[in-house]
């Protein structure tokens, strides 16, 4: 190809590199080719594709739904202040903050995360589509420590991280109109938490603790 014609193929898609993101109106053969507005004589039949672009859904509820992202900072913020939110490297959106039980006898103080799904609201898994870590203290060190397994929690296989199950899937609201939400995921939270320093207090038994009474 001689280089005076390759060099109008590189200005011409520049030009349509340009027109495509600048969102502007084309027109759209019957066999699919682009054809600029500035084209003269064009003869094929032809649609036009009015001002706009390309639509792209994402990956993050927090972006496709802005009405429940602010229905749950709101909920945060009202029961919850001391939580700030924050984003995982991967995009997930989560809170980080501390609690403590308020039990007799018992100082720990609970550094918690609270992770969302991408895919929130679902109801899908225990806690529903909202994870509640502890980051301090370690919950696997805890289980080791104790020398057996720590009623209500959940192993995720690929990171090997131990959650506090705070809610059944069928308990976790999802739908159009309402969802559970971060906060409501930290109270269920709050009270496995209650029910674990009661349990390491000796004042619930293990079968208590990991009955389904609680």
């Amino acid at each position: 190809m001689p280089a005076t014609v390759k060099d109008a193929a590189a200005a011409r898609r520049q030009l349509l590199a340009a027109q495509l993101l600048r969102g502007e109106e084309v027109m759209v053969t019957q066999q699919g080719a682009i054809q600029l507005l500035s084209d003269q004589g064009i003869s094929q039949v032809a649609i036009t594709v009015p001002e706009g672009k390309l639509a792209a859904p994402s990956l993050y509820w927090y972006e496709r739904d802005p009405e429940l992202f602010q229905a749950e900072l709101e909920a945060m913020n009202h029961f919850f202040p001391q939580f700030r939110p924050d984003r995982l490297v991967d995009g997930r959106m989560s809170w980080l903050g501390s609690l403590t039980s308020g039990i007799p006898g018992s100082q720990r103080i609970w550094h918690l995360q609270l992770v969302y799904d991408n895919d929130h609201p679902h109801g899908e898994d225990y806690g529903g589509s909202i994870t509640v870590f502890s980051i301090e203290p370690d919950l696997s060190a805890l289980c080791e420590q104790l020398g057996e397994p720590i009623p209500h929690t959940l192993r995720h296989e690929c990171s090997g991280e131990l959650s506090i199950c705070t809610v059944a899937a069928n308990a976790f609201r999802h739908g159009k109109d309402h969802s559970s939400t971060g906060a409501s995921a930290l109270a269920w939270a709050s009270k496995w938490i209650a029910a674990f320093e009661l349990w390491m207090l000796g004042d619930l038994s293990t079968e208590q603790f990991a009955g389904h009474s609680i």
